[in-house]
């Protein structure tokens, strides 16, 4: 897995992640972006939420009817000085990059704060102008904060948005293998050159506990097959265990895709092995939990 000295120049910004827990917030703040994770006990204890997934939001009736969720949101995303908030339907894995225009349904949470949604059109990521928010909600699929010059994309980065789950069966149906290769494309139609592009991941589950079992009754072929679709494209990107599973690295298999496309300046940080407290689907816990990840762009 490759780490980036965090002391370089990233994302035109200086000076270390500095990433805390304060007044129950997980928080990174820089000059260019900010970037905020709130997990289920955060929402429990803050908001008295029993879960921060976005799914029930999805129209403006849908305020009124999950109240909580949505003064949770508001009050949130308020803290955060953001007023205009985009949350792209990630379920899919599309590996697809819209504008924020497609994010078409604007839902109105109160106060001055819009969440910009759009359920008919899949998506991963989405491009972000000054003073603008992404947010999903996640339970250890990471999220790339990616920039060429003038240009911040943001994304979700989960398994099947990192490796396209027919490709692997070998009928491939979208566009792109990975939601890398869509972020690179995304940004040289903007003009933008691959040596000029620095990506980032981010709150990746823990590659030790991402196990994928060959003898699973019900995914196992699956899981053999993605072992073998990794082993020939993607070196060193995940750990086998006698023969009968695979532990598999989002992190490596990142860097890999994105140097592999040209990209240099790429790097894995802040995985969820470190904790924060943060829920992903294999810690033990109920596997419907769901984090709050929010970045905002600051420049």
């Amino acid at each position: 897995m490759l780490t980036c000295p965090i002391s370089e120049v990233v994302f035109h910004a200086e000076g270390p992640l500095n990433y805390r827990k304060e007044n129950e917030m997980f928080t990174c703040k820089r000059p260019d972006v900010s970037i905020l994770a709130l997990n289920p006990e955060d929402g429990k204890k803050l908001y008295g939420l029993a879960n921060w997934s976005l799914q029930p939001i999805q129209t403006q009736q849908d305020v009124y009817i999950h109240q909580r969720l949505t003064k949770a949101l508001r009050t949130t995303f308020e803290g955060m000085e953001t007023y205009r908030v985009y949350a792209p339907h990630v379920v899919p894995a599309s590996a697809e990059i819209v504008n924020t225009t497609t994010l078409k349904k604007c839902i109105r949470l109160g106060g001055d704060v819009s969440l910009y949604r759009n359920n008919e059109v899949p998506a991963d990521g989405v491009f972000l102008k000054k003073g603008e928010g992404f947010a999903m909600s996640a339970a250890g699929c990471p999220i790339i904060i990616a920039t060429a010059y003038e240009h911040m994309i943001v994304a979700h980065a989960g398994r099947d948005s990192l490796i396209e789950r027919s490709a692997v069966m070998g009928e491939p149906a979208r566009k792109h293998l990975s939601i890398v290769n869509a972020i690179i494309e995304a940004f040289k139609e903007r003009g933008a050159r691959t040596h000029e592009i620095v990506m980032c991941m981010q709150f990746s589950i823990p590659v030790g506990k991402f196990e994928h079992r060959f003898d699973h009754p019900r995914h196992g072929a699956y899981n053999k097959a993605l072992a073998a679709f990794i082993d020939e494209r993607w070196k060193n990107c995940m750990i086998r265990e006698n023969g009968n599973a695979m532990f598999l690295s989002l992190e490596s298999l990142f860097v890999e895709q994105a140097r592999q496309a040209g990209v240099s300046h790429v790097w894995a940080a802040v995985s969820l092995e470190r904790n924060y407290g943060l829920a992903h689907t294999h810690d033990g816990e109920d596997p419907g939990r769901r984090n709050l990840i929010f970045v905002k762009r600051n420049a």
